[in-house]
């Protein structure tokens, strides 16, 4: 059908037409001489040499072929990139144009190069002409562009089948007046010089780039977002098939969709014929939309927020314009799209008609995916809906999808995960976090495959920047790993999480060949020197934990301010040198718990046949039974039997917590007072014990922090807010036990030891308990470690903080917390040299930053390159995660958004689901029935203490925070790895019940039958 049956009003181009071409070329033909000269029309790009690619950029000469052939794209301008070039060779400094930056991508000169030329370009004027014209043409177009200008990049390299400045190059919306244009402008141009875009540039073969940019009429959106006509290569399977397309979509503005800023909706459309296969709607409660001041972020009514955003008549139309794209085999492509509605009363205010198709909620989302269309999102309540006729899709920027470059170190048959890691750090690191970071990681680990026995290749990348992102190289984690017999990708991915069965079969045809001979030649060494290291580790952890100490206390009685700058520096390199020291000596710790845990693993296996599962309810099923693969059972029974740690550092903040909410109930006072919100420090309680014990809480934890691993995050210490938003969120239940907690783990885990004792022989039983005590022993001084590792980042961190007083001392110009978008080396470098001018390098990192930190993050694992998409959550009722503590139980979910914002929101009682739990965190679990997260694996440290507290978990569930939202009833059964969404009117009034147990949070969760 077509797109259009008859004339629709056009709100951006302010007439009525079918045809958008026709309408960009009479506004076209009309702008004032002073546009014409500087400013090309849209449609005119790449039709004409002039027009080129070349010459207006990739990005303008596409839109331009649309446009001409018909496709509804917004009227629009482009600069030429010959701008560009000639403002680079006025104003910049030789040596700093494009072209060498591009070939000196990844040096330090190439950096500090990069950052000079990006200020000069922000801050030099453009020509005096090309100003007058800007001028012109926003006098021309104001009163047709209520919402102002889009201005694009346009890079000559840009929008091909082999390159992609997707995410690299800067867009800015919402754009009034001459000098907004002006500076919008400067802006794309400077996005350039980013580090990550040179690396791009360098990596794809580009040796020259200039920079068009285009200006276009900001569509009035009521929906807007992201359709991929076709999984990208490596992205067909389970939740996305090959002849299905893919929207991503949310209320307002798509940029939080394109940029990952929020949650979206997930379409999945067939191929052939446009019908709706599956959605998941997010809960949209804010939409970006452009006011009076520019963009801002507005709430959503209830009703909308619920529903989805995009109706059958705009689904419609994107099946149809995909089809179009894909005509003469042309795509994937990448598509960006608004949905407009012309108001038929009036103008409210910015995002009052959040809605689209007009049309009355009625069929929840699954019903209308099963019906083959989409719910529409509700309008508020008393207005009145335009027709569906009244609104068209129009496309904003249509891109090749298989651009895009390889992670450093890769290529197109690595594959690349976080989904342990991301535990630590999730989202984007900071710079200095980065430099870190991956600096005593890489080392840990090339220290600690040697110790194995391993030879790891000359130039191996073994950690890896995914948009900031800490990402593993498991290709080459595996390749090396295999020389040792017994590593293979499934023994370490089933406890770390990540991995499809796909990824670990495809990872171990990556592994395979590789030579042991190696590994035998050196074991003769290697062993004896092993299993020495392993059994003095105790004592080695011991005599570390005195260094560190002796550490930690110099330092905190040292007066930084009263250093020079070479001492300062010295201070910096010395308390880093430690920290490398710290997570070599975790890691070993790490190897040694992992070695410990296969070793039980696979006694367990050699018994498999003559004992049964203390969880099975008849006492006759074996661990082979079928509740999933044999090796998952024997997996979760290790995990179970090695529970109930005492004295688990991780485990530390939590209890201690507890017992300070135990106190504040017994005081009315300081209850009140800290439910009335008005509690920060110890202060500003009431004298007595429940004062007392929280001062003591922050002396001893004060280190702590929710995502600590991040230098830039403000400690405990430093700002207690979240760890009141967790007391206060426990102070809303009956008062728990926190000894309670820990007797519940080590009651199963000696209930399946005494089962075990009826049907194993003396001599295997002796060694299953020898292996469990070792196996305790070596997850608690890996904890022990993972504390001391944020101990000395709290001491790196206040170094930091002092450089940063400096920095900002010598540079006003600079915002707190400068120090953290430099990198270690440059930050030592400048120390030591006495030259700290780094504002270039601040400004340039810190623009990277906030890019990164506002793109979608990468799956958890993917190969080749990260793929610009927000996958689909497993559809249905029932999602699979990997069991990682046992038990089931019923509760309502509470969703918690990234970072440490609406802890107290939790209530005793409900589930906890999250992209990833770090350890701090922890606090809460004991006010939850149970925890769900979407990264993770049975042997991370949020499930060790999940265990240690004897809540259920199931975590590495893909896309659960979409699939689930707050409110829904769910049923976590921690024993298989399964999350079950109940039917509302089946749940029960009282939250966190137990199925078969009692209500009320943290009740003893019953044990599962593995059969």
């Amino acid at each position: 059908m077509p797109l259009t049956q008859a004339a629709e009003p056009c709100y951006s181009l302010g007439i009525d037409v079918a045809d958008p071409t026709r309408t960009a070329r009479a506004d076209g033909a009309t702008d004032p001489p002073t546009v014409r000269e500087w400013l090309k029309p849209l449609e005119s790009a790449g039709l004409r040499r002039h027009t080129s690619a070349k010459r207006v950029g990739g990005k303008a000469a596409s839109l331009g072929r649309l446009l001409r052939d018909g496709f509804p794209v917004p009227r629009g301008w482009v600069l030429d990139a010959r701008c560009f070039t000639e403002l680079v060779d006025r104003q910049l400094p030789p040596g700093h144009d494009l072209a060498t930056l591009i070939r000196l991508s990844g040096t330090r000169a190439g950096v500090d190069r990069a950052a000079r030329a990006r200020d000069r370009i922000l801050s030099e004027p453009l020509p005096e002409a090309l100003s007058t014209a800007l001028r012109a043409l926003w006098q021309a177009v104001e009163q047709e562009a209520p919402w102002g200008l889009a201005v694009r990049s346009s890079a000559t390299c840009e929008d091909s089948e082999e390159t992609s400045m997707a995410g690299l190059a800067t867009s800015v919306l919402g754009v009034r007046g001459e000098a907004g244009l002006d500076a919008a402008i400067r802006q794309v141009w400077a996005s350039a010089f980013l580090p990550r875009a040179l690396a791009y540039l360098a990596h794809a073969g580009v040796r020259d780039v200039a920079m068009g940019v285009v200006l276009q009429v900001m569509v009035r959106a009521e929906a807007a977002g992201v359709l991929f006509t076709a999984p990208p290569p490596g992205l067909e399977g389970e939740h996305w098939h090959a002849g299905e397309r893919l929207v991503n979509a949310t209320l307002g503005l798509g940029a939080p969709v394109v940029d990952g800023a929020a949650a979206a909706d997930t379409i999945r459309l067939a191929r052939d014929g446009g019908r709706v296969v599956a959605s998941a709607v997010a809960q949209k409660r804010r939409a970006l939309v452009v006011g009076a001041a520019g963009l801002e972020e507005v709430p959503v009514p209830e009703p909308s927020a619920e529903q989805p955003a995009l109706g059958e008549a705009a689904l419609r139309q994107l099946a149809e314009l995909a089809e179009r794209l894909e005509q003469g085999g042309k795509g994937p492509f990448d598509v960006e799209f608004a949905v407009e509605a012309v108001e038929e009363r009036g103008e409210g205010p910015p995002g009052a008609a959040l809605v689209v198709d007009g049309e009355a909620p009625s069929d929840p989302p699954e019903a209308a995916a099963a019906a083959g269309a989409s719910a529409p999102v509700a309008r508020e309540a008393g207005e009145g809906a335009p027709s569906p006729a009244a609104r068209r899709v129009w496309l904003l920027q249509v891109r090749p999808v298989s651009g895009g470059g390889f992670p450093e170190g890769g290529d197109a048959d690595t594959i690349w995960s976080r989904a342990n890691v991301g535990e630590a750090l999730p989202g984007a690191a900071t710079p200095l976090t980065w430099s870190v970071a991956r600096a005593f990681s890489d080392r840990g680990f090339r220290e600690a495959f040697a110790a194995l026995g391993c030879r790891v290749p000359r130039g191996a990348r073994l950690v890896a920047n995914v948009h900031g992102r800490f990402y593993l190289n498991l290709t080459a984690f595996m390749r090396i790993a295999a020389q040792v017999p017994g590593l293979s990708p499934r023994a370490l991915l089933g406890m770390s999480g990540g991995a499809s069965e796909a990824l670990i079969a495809r990872l171990a045809e990556q592994s395979e060949g590789v030579s042991r001979r190696g590994f035998y030649a050196r074991l003769p060494l290697t062993g004896p020197r092993l299993l020495l290291r392993q059994a003095r580790l105790e004592r080695e952890v011991a005599a570390y934990e005195g260094e560190a100490l002796w550490a930690q206390r110099a330092l905190s009685e040292l007066d930084m301010t009263l250093l020079p700058d070479d001492a300062i520096g010295t201070t910096l390199r010395s308390v880093f040198m430690l920290l490398e020291r710290t997570g070599t000596r975790m890691l070993h710790c790490a190897s040694a718990s992992l070695a410990s845990h296969l070793a039980l693993c696979k006694a367990l296996e050699r018994i498999a046949g003559r004992r049964a599962s203390a969880r099975s309810a008849s006492g006759e099923a074996h661990l082979d039974a079928p509740a999933g693969r044999a090796e998952t059972n024997v997996e979760h029974l290790a995990q179970v039997l090695a529970g109930g740690v005492r004295e688990l550092d991780s485990a530390g903040p939590g209890i201690e917590l507890a017992r300070v909410a135990e106190l504040v109930m017994q005081d009315r006072t300081a209850r009140e007072r800290l439910l009335a919100g008005g509690v920060l420090w110890p202060r500003d309680l009431p004298e007595g014990p429940a004062r007392d014990a929280y001062a003591r809480f922050l002396d001893a934890y004060g280190d702590r922090a929710v995502r600590e691993a991040e230098l830039a995050t403000p400690r405990w210490g430093e700002d207690p807010s979240p760890v009141v938003a967790m007391l206060t969120a426990s102070l809303r239940g009956a008062p728990g036990d926190p000894e309670r907690a820990l007797a519940r783990a080590r009651a199963l885990a000696d209930r399946e030891m005494a089962m075990l004792e009826t049907r194993v022989p003396r001599l295997e039983l002796a060694l299953l308990r020898a292996l469990v005590g070792r196996a305790q022993r070596y997850v608690r001084l890996r904890e022990r470690m993972r504390t001391w590792v944020t101990r000395v980042l709290g001491m790196l961190r206040r170094v930091a903080l002092d450089i940063d007083r400096r920095l900002r001392r010598l540079d006003p110009s600079l915002e707190p917390g400068s120090v953290f978008f430099c990198t270690y080396e440059e930050l030592a470098t400048a120390l030591s040299s006495g030259r700290a001018d780094v504002g270039h390098l601040v400004r340039l990192r810190r623009a990277e930053h906030l890019r990164d930190a506002a793109r979608p993050d990468p799956p958890a694992t993917f190969i080749g390159r990260p793929p610009p998409v927000v996958l689909p959550p497993a559809s249905g009722e029932r999602l699979l995660g990997l069991p990682a503590s046992p038990g089931v139980v019923e509760g309502r979910a509470r969703v918690l958004e990234p970072g440490a914002s609406a802890l107290d929101a939790v209530a005793p009682g409900e589930v906890l689901v999250a992209r990833t739990t770090d350890v701090g965190l922890s606090p809460l679990f004991l006010v939850a029935a149970a925890v769900v997260t979407e990264l993770g694996g049975p042997m991370s440290h949020a499930s060790i203490v999940a265990r240690e507290y004897g809540i259920p978990a199931v975590v590495n569930v893909p896309g659960v925070t979409l699939a689930i939202k707050t409110g829904d009833w769910l049923r976590i059964d921690g024993d298989r790895g399964v999350v079950e969404r109940l039917d509302e009117r089946a749940s029960p009034s009282s939250p966190g019940v137990v199925a078969g147990g009692a209500p009320g949070g943290g009740a003893a969760p019953r044990s599962a039958p593995l059969g």
